[in-house]
């Protein structure tokens, strides 16, 4: 019997962490200057080679009115993204028959919407992406066409928020630039960027490659294989676009009296069944069990600094935590996770109308994904305070 994605994940060999932000040599202080610099230079590259793009699209949306308008970056993210994914999967797109796509599409809906499923979808997903990671890539095949890749997409179930503000952009082919404007305008950008932030960010992201090397070879069926394999470029396209999407947010942020700080379950020191965190609803709250774990000093500094801190024990469960809080309108958030699930996050916040920041952990660690063992990650409490300022 072929092992489930659960048993398949405990069998990955521990290495080490893809990305680290507390490397002796090249501290988070030193990480958030460089991005900081290299999210300027990538901006104002977005402003020179896609501005009449970003144009296009504030013309479209205000036309449409189908979204609140956002920053001139965010939307500079949204266009890197195209580019960046197009080239990291459009020739696996291409390859996948029409018939396997749209039953990923069914197995990502049943594991959404049948909880009592989820098991079984998740073994046959794992497999699937098994067979498709497997398979060589034909010499024949040509990358496939935008909305083929934006669908596939969709279909994993691994890049839902990407294909959703991906499909925005498509509106404008025919109508603002031709398919073939906008496929050479993303590539440039997207090459552009690789090169720029290889340069500046793979200190901190050496990792990611051995990482990935390690999974491929395994490469046994799990359903996250699409995260834990991706390129050492869509971390850099995440570190970036998590900074750019705080500067869009930061505005709506500071205008919200009320803080509220989400931390993941891998911060905890002890596993769910053993930690005694307090649960009202979709809240989970630090009862303080372990005064060395890392939410509950985080806790106490909540408590110190006046902010609250809940937990959502995994990604999952992220949907369902941020409709706690879609009618509030004087809590802003501050998201903490690792950088493959931030931009994503930042995507569903704005679409609910949230304000928030987010803040890197500093490694990853969870059991599930990254680490067979565990290890509790953190994060820089300075950068959060300095987040949290009303500066």
């Amino acid at each position: 019997m072929a092992p489930t994605a659960t048993s398949a994940s405990r069998s990955l060999e521990t290495i080490a962490s893809p990305y680290r932000l507390d490397l002796p040599q090249a501290t988070p202080e030193a990480f958030q200057s460089v991005l900081e610099a290299l999210t300027d230079r990538f901006l104002a590259q977005a402003e020179q080679e896609l501005g009449e793009f970003i144009d296009a699209r504030l013309a479209l949306g205000a036309a449409s009115g189908a979204e609140d308008e956002r920053s001139r970056g965010e939307y500079a993210v949204e266009l890197l993204t195209f580019g960046i994914l197009r080239e990291e999967y459009a020739h696996l797109a291409g390859q996948t028959p029409p018939a396997l796509r749209e039953r990923m599409r069914q197995l990502w809906a049943i594991r959404r919407d049948e909880p009592d499923q989820k098991a079984t979808a998740d073994a046959e997903r794992a497999q699937i992406f098994q067979s498709l990671l497997q398979a060589p890539l034909q010499d024949f095949i040509q990358p496939c066409q935008d909305p083929i890749l934006v669908d596939w997409l969709e279909a994993t179930g691994e890049f839902g928020q990407e294909a959703l503000r991906m499909r925005h952009w498509l509106d404008g082919v025919g109508v603002f630039w031709s398919a073939e404007e906008f496929r050479v305008a993303t590539w440039n950008l997207a090459r552009w960027f690789e090169s720029a932030a290889h340069q500046d960010l793979s200190e901190w992201t050496q990792g990611v490659e051995a990482f990935r090397t390690r999974a491929l070879a395994q490469l046994q069926p799990r359903e996250d294989l699409f995260l834990i394999t991706r390129h050492e470029r869509l971390y850099h396209l995440n570190m970036v676009g998590a900074e750019a999407m705080n500067r869009g947010f930061r505005p709506g942020f500071l205008q919200r009296p009320r803080k509220v700080v989400l931390v993941p379950g891998c911060m905890r020191s002890r596993d769910d069944r053993a930690c005694m965190a307090l649960r009202r609803g979709t809240d989970i709250s630090c009862a303080h069990c372990d005064r060395t774990c890392n939410v509950s000093r985080l806790t106490e500094l909540g408590e110190e600094k006046g902010f609250k801190v809940y937990v959502v024990p995994h990604a999952s469960s992220f949907t369902a935590w941020l409709e706690r809080w879609k009618e509030d309108g004087q809590t802003a958030l501050v998201a903490a996770a690792c950088p493959l699930h931030l931009v994503p996050g930042g995507y569903e916040m704005r679409a609910l109308g949230l304000q928030a920041q987010c803040v890197f952990l500093r490694y990853s660690g969870c059991k599930r994904h990254w680490d067979p063992n565990g290890t509790p990650t953190e994060i820089d409490t300075d950068r959060l305070l300095e987040l949290l300022s009303q500066t």
